[in-house]
């Protein structure tokens, strides 16, 4: 034995040297950080978790080219680092033992549907020949990408002490977001737009995709509302003081669609809760008497709401139920994208769609998902969104702490928010938005099964 040990010894230490002389610095340095990370997943999840909770909006872009003209190859350093912590935590689970490999939450069923219908679509479409494979299992792949997130962090989180730390985490991450949009907003020139970390360079507003930022806002936003309405005393002025602070960020996006989604998140805040509604109703006056006091920030957002149906640059008629009228050139795509899907695309392949990639890429999830996956696949998409509001409302009626009930109203006006948002912007593929909202859509739901766990103990 003692003869193996040293055997296989100097066979990794000469494997190492070859491999040190032989390949490029920076492949090496990319080999020695993924073993790092993968080290730190094995030994401590719940400290990688933190690792990929900043990662998720700090993480710079790779680019690999156009896949075709409408899609490219763009990897973050987050998929990798996902990848990775993924793995590692499957092999950590291989080898411990009393934990279940999976656990059972509200949405496990919709969301194992909703990924078989996405591959067997996309499959056939290969076997049809309509389909780019590459291509398609490239984004496929980043499709699965979010609920791997999702059942990793169901399965590490153990504690209500665990999340209340990760949501603190999350909320220091919004502020340093926020800081980065104001710079990037003062320095990126006439036409700029609030955009997230690394999402386009400086000076470069063109390349920005500010609706990313939107949507992680909606989120955001959510939760410090849900604190707002469930804290009491000193512990309301806090989230008071951030919205005020990130409120003219997620404004300075010009994301219109976002702010259709703000509207659907207030709404549902106001159904949901029976506390402080003139309190909330309060901020969003103050809100709007400070966005009009200030002429210049007010007339850009206004120009920005109006142009897409007055103006100049609403040129593009268009005709829905007998109503006539026009839209911008943006607003029209969506529009256009929306009745190819219905008239030519799902008319072919109704129930499963033409496989994702199918139909190229619109900017507007209804029409990606009805032309990619079908009326099945819709059907799926909109049962696990049931699903998560369903436990997040559970869950609100169930616990008294803030921050739990804080969590799930947020959760649930953010789904409301999102899915308004999606009839103009690809919100449900967007890494910036998915990401943070899977992570706490697995808090709510290890929230619920700790419930349930407690309820079915106390009647044993």
């Amino acid at each position: 034995m003692p003869i193996l040990i040293v055997t296989l010894a100097l066979a990794a230490a000469a494997a190492l040297g070859f491999f040190a002389t032989s390949v490029p610095p920076h492949i090496i340095f990319a080999v020695s950080a993924a073993a790092g990370v993968s080290l730190l997943a094995f030994t401590s999840p719940k400290l990688s978790l933190s690792l990929l909770l900043i990662s998720m909006l700090f993480s710079p872009e790779i680019g690999f080219g156009a896949l075709t003209g409408s899609r490219s190859v763009v990897v973050r350093y987050d998929d990798i680092l996902l990848v990775i912590i993924f793995l590692s935590w499957l092999a950590r689970t291989a080898v411990t033992k009393g934990k279940p490999f999976i656990t059972g939450t509200p949405v496990q069923a919709p969301i194992i549907l909703y990924t078989s219908i996405c591959t067997v679509s996309t499959v056939l479409g290969i076997l049809r020949g309509d389909l780019r494979t590459e291509m398609a299992f490239f984004y496929v792949l980043k499709y699965v990408e979010y609920f791997l997130l999702y059942f990793m962090t169901v399965n590490v989180l153990e504690s209500k002490d665990d999340m209340r730390k990760y949501l603190t985490l999350a909320f220091y991450i919004s502020l340093a977001v926020t800081a980065y949009a104001y710079v990037y907003y003062m320095t990126a020139g006439s036409d700029a737009r609030a955009s997230a970390p690394f999402e386009a360079a400086f000076g470069k507003p063109e390349e920005s995709e500010p609706a990313s930022l939107g949507g992680y806002y909606l989120i955001v936003m959510g939760v410090l509302f849900g604190v707002i309405t469930s804290a009491s005393g000193p512990l309301s002025l806090w989230p008071l003081a951030a919205l005020a602070y990130i409120f003219p960020a997620f404004l300075l996006t010009f994301s219109r669609a976002s702010y259709a989604g703000f509207a659907a998140m207030m709404l549902t805040i106001l159904f949901k809760t029976g506390r402080r509604r003139l309190l909330i109703l309060g901020v969003l006056f103050l809100g709007l008497i400070a966005l009009f006091g200030a002429k210049n920030f007010s007339g850009k957002v206004r120009e920005r709401v109006e142009m897409t149906y007055s103006g100049q640059y609403a040129v593009n008629e268009v005709s829905v139920l007998g109503v006539r009228f026009k839209l911008e050139e943006s607003a029209y795509s969506r529009y256009a994208m929306m009745r190819d899907v219905l008239d030519k695309w799902l008319p072919m392949h109704p129930v499963l769609g033409r496989g994702v990639t199918g139909i190229g890429l619109g900017d507007t999830q209804y029409a990606l998902l009805l032309g990619e996956i079908g009326l099945l696949g819709f059907m799926a998409f909109f049962w696990m969104a049931y699903r998560i509001y369903l436990a997040a409302s559970a869950v609100y009626l169930w616990y008294e702490e803030t921050w739990v009930k804080a969590a799930a109203l947020g959760l649930m006006a953010a789904l409301a928010g999102l899915l308004v948002q999606a009839s103009g912007v690809n919100t449900f593929i967007i890494v910036r938005i998915m990401e943070p909202f899977w992570f706490l859509t697995a808090i709510v739901m290890r929230l619920y099964v700790l419930k349930k766990q407690r309820v079915g103990e106390a009647l044993r």
